[in-house]
């Protein structure tokens, strides 16, 4: 029996003893698992802390919340945006598709411009008249033409230069035929390049606005009689704002008061202009208060729509507006569709201040950024070039912009555009826009040099 309770007495001291030695085990264990969750944890909140360091962003100032202006100009549908960078600012029903008649030569317009941006096409190259856009022998009071025939040959300057400023159709269709896509009829090449601008739900039919009856051998044959070219005054600002990105140089056309033209070597002709009309006779009886400066673009009417009017407008202070208006009474009236055009930008001046960034200057809170790959391991930035933007004539504050922790370039030269920041500002811009369009572009003050391969590795960790 003692023996028995002996061998009892040493299995359990046995027992107890491999229960310590398991229990102490166990905890180690768990220390040993804490200490590496916690050692994957300080990991993981460090690789999320260079994360958001180098991908990060912050606000230099609360965010903006600017509305377009709901505009109460007579016209049916209007809008006025920034020129430069598409803030769209003031509108009404701007999204209807409407008639939009020789508006729509800014469309050929966008393709010529394009094509010579390419240097696929040239402004002193002559095109050839064809039988079809020879229009001579229709009634130049109701179908715009210049004096030219079948078989002569004009330079293309002079026929963008007919098509903006008098509004030619057959400039319109000479140019459009000779810029077009081989093997794309003129309508195909039109919806192309629509297409090409986002310009969705758009209807074209012919490079000239008339509609489907009037086109003779350009009619599409299998559209109705009546069918003709429409798009929404938004499209059409995209366009405008598109025509003046390719060629800056658009707001001369407008101060023409005569075009001069060559059929014929040897011999000019001249033809009044859309601008000598309107500076003649209608100027004088527009009311302007904010003595708002016409700078373009193109005017355009049907019997359905009434008249319309894509505009390029400059204020006293410089600031450069593209409206669009439709509907604005009948369509031969001359003065309704001026009038609203003004009345509609004078609308958004009032309820509207403009904040300008001027080149050259230094922005709060962004005027240094990390960056780790230059030697100096940080740029000194200023604005690039100038932008403005439009809040409500009652905000409070600073705009602000959404800047980066850091900029991923490795070297720079003085004065190189290295980002463009976008605004702190819940707005609407045209569609399509991009940060490129509407951001403040910042540029680098002096040049950097690339870093060493061991000072970038230093910086991605601390």
């Amino acid at each position: 029996m003692e023996f028995d309770q002996t061998k009892q007495e040493q299995e359990m001291s046995r027992a107890s003893r491999l229960r310590v030695q398991e229990d102490g085990y166990l905890k180690k264990r768990r220390w040993r698992l804490a200490g590496i969750a916690l050692l994957l944890s300080v990991l993981i909140i460090w690789v999320v802390i260079i994360f958001i360091r180098q991908n990060g962003h912050q606000k230099t100032a609360p965010t903006q919340v600017v509305k377009p202006v709901k505009l109460s100009v007579k016209a049916k549908h209007a809008i006025v945006i920034d020129a430069q960078t598409g803030q769209i600012l003031g509108q009404k029903d701007s999204h209807s598709q409407v008639g939009i008649a020789s508006q729509s030569k800014m469309l050929t317009s966008y393709a010529v411009l394009k094509a010579i941006k390419a240097g696929k096409l040239h402004w002193d190259d002559k095109i050839e008249i064809n039988k079809k856009s020879d229009w001579s022998n229709k009634d130049n009071d109701r179908y715009a033409h210049l004096d030219i025939h079948s078989g002569q040959k004009i330079r293309v300057s002079e026929l963008f230069g007919a098509m903006y400023t008098s509004s030619a159709n057959d400039a319109a269709l000479a140019l459009a035929d000779y810029v077009k896509p081989k093997g794309m009829t003129e309508q195909e090449a039109l919806n192309f390049w629509a297409h090409e601008l986002h310009l969705n739900g758009s209807k074209w039919y012919n490079a000239t606005g008339q509609v489907n009856e009037d086109m003779g051998p350009y009619r599409v044959k299998s559209a109705s009689d009546k069918a003709e070219n429409t798009a929404s005054v938004e499209q059409l600002a995209i366009l405008a704002r598109k025509n003046l990105e390719l060629d800056p140089n658009l707001r001369d056309y407008y101060e023409k008061l005569g075009l001069v033209y060559h059929p014929v070597d040897g011999v000019n002709k001249i033809k009044r202009t859309e601008y000598a009309k309107f500076k003649q006779e209608v100027v004088p009886k527009l009311k302007n208060k904010e003595k708002l400066r016409f700078e373009g673009l193109k005017t355009g009417s049907t019997p359905e729509s009434g008249g319309a009017f894509t505009g390029l407008l400059k204020d006293r202070d410089g600031h450069e507006f593209i409206t669009v208006v439709s509907g604005a009474g009948r369509y031969t009236d001359q003065i309704e569709r001026y009038q609203d055009t003004i009345d509609a930008v004078e609308e958004v001046l009032q309820q509207r201040k403009p904040v300008t960034f001027n080149s050259g200057e230094k922005l709060k809170k962004a005027e240094k950024i990390r960056a780790p790959k230059t030697q100096a391991g940080h740029l000194e930035l200023t604005v690039a070039d100038k932008r403005t933007y439009w809040l409500k004539k009652s905000a409070k504050g600073q705009l602000g912009f959404d800047r980066p922790n850091q900029i991923k370039v490795d070297s720079v030269r003085a004065g190189e555009r290295v980002l463009s920041l976008r605004p702190a500002l819940k707005t609407d811009f045209l569609s399509g826009s991009k940060i490129d369009d509407y951001g403040l572009p910042l540029a680098s003050q002096k040049s950097a040099k690339k870093a060493s391969d061991w000072q970038i590795f230093w910086r991605g960790i601390f």
